[in-house]
């Protein structure tokens, strides 16, 4: 029972595999469950999109753009160009997940309790899970590390080349592996430090700044909220920023506190926690997905520091570490619930409609594009005249006439749509309604009938012109 005390938070007993498979199958179940009802989203699209229909001569540079290495885009690449349908992508990501899962419970020497309830809870069960991106595939390697960091001296090649791909999946895998980085180099480990340099240059070239950016990604002034938010949102996701952050701060505290004996485990921690807060309060804050790699770091430094814990404050850290992973846990088991329910996107449910009334072959003018692309990956013959560029396409480009398309009124977008198609037959998708459509020239065809409960900017109004 002592591994199922709330008080308890590291062990240095084996992990037995009854449990290890049971945890993980469980995790399995569900992840798979929520999976097969959610309904992907732009961000999930857009991948997908691009190594299906990019010109493979145009990646590296289509890479420099969008501001991320390319190593996700290559276990994907595989399934889109081989024509595997969409759902393929999910059932790989939550493969990666379940892997990273089994790493974390196997190896890392936490108790039961603590390992049970950061698997559960939001960030493990959910975002990292569910929703396709590629930080399943760096929290995996994140986990790969921390497995090997005891045996480093022995083999410290297979680490480094850990850590080297970590550097190309994103840009917070990027500052994880610059942080493990640092503690090697404190011990004077030049070898491995080598070849993570190596990976960190290949990350840099693929995401190097291009000629015409798209300003989102551009540093711009000091977000003042981007700290307090990420700090509160890790711990406690979606409470209110001064409770979140409170609870933030107060695990952080405890958490360094109790490994203040590991050199190692304080670098890798703090080192990461700069870097992140930096880089979302000067260049994107993003959501909840970019605050969960604190809580990610945070297990990873007891991981690393567990074996020279100070055991007159890991009680304490124990307490505030569970109950702030209770409390995840409650919020990813409202977003199971939310996400079996009702749609996480829109796009699925007009897509089909698009699908079902034989209109793939129809040409529709969309915009905004940002939220139209998500309908693509459904429709494998359709592109979408997409009204701020003034041409067709799929995927996005990320460059500085998509920054000036999304700017482009609703208004203004459908007047040039009219120019484009003038005399022809044509459709209109929009993601806001056209007030009084009618005058406007235009009959409502369908929109979204289905609820959707998280991308409520992925709702869909698809018109035909009234001749």
């Amino acid at each position: 029972m002592r591994e199922w005390d709330p008080r308890r938070l590291t062990t240095e007993e084996a992990t037995p595999r009854s449990f290890v498979a049971g945890v993980v199958a469980l995790f399995a179940a569900i992840a798979a469950f929520v999976a097969v009802h959610h309904e992907p989203w732009r961000d999930e699209a857009d991948a997908w999109l691009v190594v299906r229909d990019i010109d493979l001569t145009h990646l590296f540079d289509w890479s420099r753009h969008a501001g991320t290495p390319l190593l996700w885009y290559g276990f994907i690449a595989p399934l889109a160009r081989s024509g595997l349908p969409y759902a393929s992508q999910q059932w790989l990501h939550l493969a990666v997940a379940v892997a990273a899962v089994a790493i974390f419970v196997a190896y890392a020497p936490l108790s039961r309790l603590t390992k049970v309830l950061a698997v559960f809870s939001y960030f493990f069960a959910y975002e990292y899970s569910i929703i396709v991106r590629s930080y399943a595939l760096a929290i995996l390697l994140i986990f790969a590390a921390a497995a090997l960091w005891p045996r480093r001296a022995e083999r410290p090649i297979g680490l480094a080349f850990v850590l080297a791909l970590l550097c190309n999946t994103n840009a917070q895998g990027f500052v994880v592996a610059g942080a493990f980085a640092v503690a090697l180099l404190a011990e004077r480990a030049i070898r491995p430090n080598a070849i993570i340099a190596i990976g960190a240059l290949v990350a840099w070239w693929q995401v190097r700044t291009p000629p015409d950016p798209a300003r989102e990604g551009a540093r711009h002034a000091f977000n003042a909220i981007a700290i307090p938010w990420t700090l509160g949102n890790a711990f406690a996701p979606t409470l209110p920023l001064a409770a979140g952050c409170a609870i933030g701060v107060l695990v952080l505290v405890v958490v360094t506190l109790a490994i203040r004996h590991s050199r190692s485990a304080l670098i890798v921690l703090w080192v990461t926690i700069a870097a992140l807060l930096t880089l979302y309060s000067y260049v994107w804050l993003g959501g909840l997905r970019h605050a969960g790699f604190l809580l990610v770091i945070t297990l990873v430094a007891l991981w690393l520091g567990a074996r020279d814990a100070d055991l007159r404050v890991t009680s304490a850290a124990a307490l505030l570490l569970n109950g702030a992973l209770l409390i995840s846990v409650c919020v990813a088991a409202r977003y199971w619930i939310d996400d079996t329910r009702e749609a996480f996107s829109g796009a699925k449910e007009m897509a089909t409609f698009i699908r079902d009334h034989h209109l793939e072959s129809a040409e529709i003018a969309a915009h905004n594009l940002t939220q139209c692309e998500a309908l693509l990956p459904y429709l494998p013959r359709t592109r979408f005249w997409y009204a701020g560029l003034g041409e067709y396409g799929t995927y996005l480009k990320w460059d500085a006439a998509q920054e000036r398309a999304l700017e482009m009124p609703y208004p203004v977008a459908e007047e040039r749509a009219k120019r484009q198609f003038a005399g022809r037959d044509w459709l209109l998708l929009f993601n806001v309604e056209i007030p009084d459509a009618e005058r406007h020239g235009f009959r409502l065809l369908y929109t979204n009938q289905q609820a959707v409960f998280e991308k409520t900017d992925e709702r869909y109004w698809l018109y035909a012109p009234v001749r």
